[in-house]
């Protein structure tokens, strides 16, 4: 099989996401998309890191990763059920993939980072986002929901979020949690941060899970860091680094030996029906992906530092 720019093994890990086990799941009641933009590169305000989010809620967890591999599946089931279709699949997109998702138990206060590293999923439990929310009296309609000001400082930024009480979910996107609803928009005042509404829907049961992935392996920030700079400078050597460990030689950064966590992601969203289509079909993968409306340079994280 000939497949240019994306290996198969890497398109089939999108594509078949929702057959990993789960344990500590539960199914996604609802999903909402998100247009998240970010200048990440200061001195090329022009360039930002623009991509497409979704937010998975349950009723006790949320999810928030990117959309970017259920758009990879719905590109594929269309191309695969025409019956015009010749074997040779062609994926489109743009701009930079977020490799973090994160999960959120509001009842347990629980806060995990999940990152992909060398075909690994690694966890990082991390603490639970405190935002001291000033919640005013401005409203204005948003997507056909009636939406609620508040305002809050988080890691060195001050954020306007926008939320309602139309549904019953309280959650929202990365972690802008604490607000007693569902925030649709929110904005730093720097304006170099924005996570837009791009629409919301219920889920049927089964449409889609939220978990972590069970065999995600266990580590700290500092690890993951390590292991993904290492990934980034090397990937090939990650690779093998990953295959030794794999056949019992040296573990991998952040992994003990011990058994795997029992927790486990699932970003579902129509997944599953890609999962029944016949990979044997596929002649060939073309990817097109343009990235060079995105700066490649990052002196603006999400994230800054406290002064």
């Amino acid at each position: 099989m000939k497949v240019k720019c994306l290996s198969f093994l890497l398109l089939a890990g999108c594509i078949f996401v929702t057959t990993s086990k789960a344990q500590q799941s539960e199914p996604a009641l609802a999903r909402v998309i998100y247009d998240f933009t970010h200048i990440n590169d200061t001195l090329q305000p022009d360039k930002p890191h623009k991509e497409e989010m979704v937010l998975y809620i349950g009723q006790r967890t949320s999810l928030y990763g990117t959309y970017a591999s259920e758009r990879v599946n719905q590109q594929v089931k269309a191309q695969m059920e025409d019956p015009a279709f010749d074997g040779n699949l062609t994926i489109t997109g743009s701009g930079r993939t977020t490799q973090e998702s994160y999960y959120s138990n509001v009842a347990e206060q629980q806060f995990k980072l999940l990152s992909r590293v060398a075909g690994e999923q690694y966890v990082v439990d991390e603490d639970y986002p405190a935002i001291d929310w000033q919640i005013a009296e401005d409203t204005r309609e948003i997507g056909g929901y009636m939406a609620q000001k508040a305002t809050g400082h988080f890691k060195g930024r001050d954020y306007t979020a926008w939320f309602t009480t139309d549904v019953p979910f309280h959650a929202g996107p990365w972690k802008l949690q604490g607000l007693p609803g569902l925030v649709l928009e929110a904005t730093d005042s720097r304006s170099e941060v924005a996570f837009g509404y791009a629409g919301f829907e219920t889920l049927e049961d089964g449409a889609a899970m939220v978990a972590i992935a069970e065999n995600a392996i266990p580590t700290d920030k500092k690890a993951l860091d390590k292991l993904t700079e290492a990934y980034r400078k090397n990937p090939q050597a990650a690779m093998n680094a990953r295959a030794r460990t794999e056949s019992g030689g040296t573990n991998v950064v952040g992994y003990s030996g011990t058994p795997r966590a029992t927790v486990s992601v699932g970003t579902g969203g129509g997944a599953g029906g890609a999962a029944a289509l016949d990979a044997s079909r596929i002649k060939s993968i073309n990817v097109k992906r343009d990235d060079s409306q995105t700066s490649s340079v990052t002196n603006n994280p999400l994230e800054l530092t406290e002064k």
